[in-house]
This record gives C-alpha cells, structure tokens and sequence, in this order.
C-alpha cells in the first residue's frame, strides 16, 4: 500500500470555507494547523483535521507532524503572516518538506506598506520565494507583487487555492425564488461599496417597490446604512439579518432572486477573488458586482452577472431595473450562473492542488 503524502497547512484564521474543502482530498492527508477561529461559524465536527496551536510551539508542531509537503503562510497579509511565513520558513528547512505558498494580496506594495514595512519585505520575501517549490497566484496583482521581489519565482495560476472555489453540493438552486427579494452577504465596511448598493436601490425600488433587499453580516457601516434607510423610504425595503453562520448561507442565496456585491478599491484593500460572487451564483442567484480588484479575471460580465464600475450606485440600480424588467433574462441569467461557476466547484479545486503535491514530491 503506497504511503499517502502528508500536507501541513498554515493559517493564522481558520474559517469554515477554507477549511471544510479539504476533506475532499483523497490521497493526501490534510492537518491544518492555526492560531484562531474568529469568525465564530465552525462547530466542533467541522473542525476535523485541524488543530490550534499557539505561535511560539508552531514550529515544534509541524515538525513533529514530519510533512512531505508546507503549505505557508501570506508575507503580505499581516505582521502576524508575516512571521507565519518566517516560521513556515524554517520548519520546511528543518524537515526537507516542500513548501508551497499561496498569494491573494493584489494591491501594489508600495500602496499598501510604509517604508518600514517595505525594509521587513525586502530582507524576507526574496528567499521565502525561492525557497518555495511552488507559489499560487490567485490574481495579477499577486503576480506582480511576488515578482517585485523574485523575477523567476515558480508560479502555478489555476488553481483558486485557501479559497476553494464553492462547494456546489452545498450551494445549489432550488425549485422557487422569492419574488423581487435581494441579498448582499459580507462585512459591512466602506470598502464593500455598501453606500452605492444603496443609492441602486433607492433608484430600482422607484420603479419596483416591492424589491426586498436582505444585508446578512455585521460592521460599523450598519448605523449608517440604517440611517440612510430611514432618510430615504427605504425602511420597508431592508431587512438586516445580521450575522450567520457559513453553514446557514446557501439557503438564504438560494431564495434570492439578485445578489449585490459592489465592492470598491481602497489604498490598502481591493477585492482578491471575490466568493460571495461564486456562493449566489452557485445557487442560480446572478450577482450585480463590479469591476474591483480581481472580481473581472473571475468572472464575465453578462454571464449570470452584471460588472458595472466601482462607485457608482446609478449603474447598480440600472442593471437592477433591467434584470426584474425582462424574465427571459432573469431565467437565462439563473442558469448562466450556475452553470459558469461550475467551472469553480471546489472539488476540482482541490484535486489540482492534490496533483500538484503529488508532482513535487516525486520531484527530484
């Protein structure tokens, strides 16, 4: 019986979306190894090959889980991913373990990090790089913020790594939608373009009023957004849900006929994949989303989504109108959602990321 490679990821956040896809590898066996789970949507059962650890044992951790294969942390998420790196770093050294290193961070370094922060990138980056066996690019400007430090660096780009596309076994559509209801899921901050979702509502509810738009998450912009829907009639058109679980979500997509998701470029932040994207649309729910970040090398405009620029709650509330005007198009748009991001279902995710261990392995 051939021994079954053994892969150590590395997180400092562990969430259930990340996290839960691993369990469709067949071949290797996944440990995750991580410092908090913050995001209070994980119960004990789902925590299944995982474990927490505190920084200063982590080393001692993954060496004695004697890896073939280190899945590293991000340099440029964090201070702490920062020294998750240096320390995936140096237990891959310690146990010969090929190390792979996912990438989502697309703003530019120099907009993103102060001068001292820069220095630190510098000394390090270089030789995490070239260590690497492998480093996952999940967008253009992750490419171009690794090349910054390591022009020749080993890059894979199709595979939608840590993310994991969607699990459309989980996501999936069902037999009605709730007429004119919208939904919007995620954190409620200024960078999510949440103000301009809703100057496109108040101008779609003028022509349909009984539109219904569901905010599912929580944040600081939450007082704001009430008080604009109390200034503008817009009260019986919101409902704040507030916080669920992941496990919750596909149900509360799949009842929506619309999802709007018009996140905006911001200096330190831009949008990296894009997976509420990927969940509404999973669940035959088109999304009006715009062209931020990376959103646009994910997915094509007039393919069960609407691309419409950042900042602009005019163009939100035009493509609104135009999808509950036309019920050919809301029935094309349904099934063209679904069907395009199969294309992302997060069991051929992980089957890549399983060849592409499997490969560096058996390398020489």
């Amino acid at each position: 019986m051939t021994k079954k490679i053994k892969a150590v990821f590395i997180s400092e956040s562990i969430r259930r979306d990340s996290h839960a896809p691993l369990k469709y590898f067949k071949d290797i066996d996944a440990i995750h190894l991580y410092l908090n789970a913050p995001y209070g949507d994980m119960k004990q059962e789902d925590l299944q090959g995982s474990r927490q650890v505190k920084i200063e044992n982590l080393k001692d951790e993954i060496v004695k889980e004697k890896p073939d294969v280190i899945q590293g942390a991000e340099p440029f998420g964090s201070k702490l991913s920062l020294r998750l790196s240096y320390i995936s770093l140096q237990a891959a050294k310690k146990t010969k373990a090929r190390l792979v290193v996912p990438i989502l961070e697309n703003r530019p370094i120099a907009e993103r990090f102060n001068l001292v922060q820069r220095s630190v990138l510098r000394a390090f980056c270089p030789g995490y790089f070239k260590f690497a066996s492998a480093i996952i690019i999940l967008n253009k400007g992750a490419e171009r913020n690794v090349r910054a430090y390591a022009k020749s660096a080993k890059m894979v780009k199709d595979i939608v790594w840590g993310v994991w596309g969607v699990d459309t076994d989980l996501f999936k559509p069902v037999a009605k939608k709730i007429p004119y209801l919208m939904i919007y899921a995620g954190r409620w901050v200024e960078e999510k373009g949440l103000k301009y979702m809703l100057e496109g509502l108040k101008i779609a509810s003028g022509k349909f009023p009984k539109i219904k738009l569901q905010l599912l998450g929580q944040g600081p912009f939450g007082k704001i957004m009430r008080e604009y829907a109390k200034e503008n009639n817009l009260t019986d058109n919101i409902e704040f849900v507030g916080m669920k679980k992941n496990a919750d979500l596909p149900k509360y997509f799949a009842a929506s006929e619309l999802c709007i998701y018009p996140s905006i470029t911001q200096k330190r932040w831009e949008e990296q994949v894009g997976t509420v994207n990927f969940q509404a649309m999973a669940c035959g729910t088109p999304v009006v989303t715009t062209k931020s970040g990376a959103i646009p090398e994910y997915l094509r405009g007039g393919v069960g989504a609407f691309l419409v620029r950042e900042r602009d709650g005019r163009e939100i509330g035009e493509a609104i109108i135009k999808y509950f005007s036309d019920d050919k198009l809301k029935s094309r748009m349904q099934k063209e959602a679904r069907e395009y991001i199969m294309r992302f279902d997060v069991k051929s995710e992980i089957a890549k990321a399983e060849e592409l261990f499997k490969k560096l392995v058996n390398e020489k």
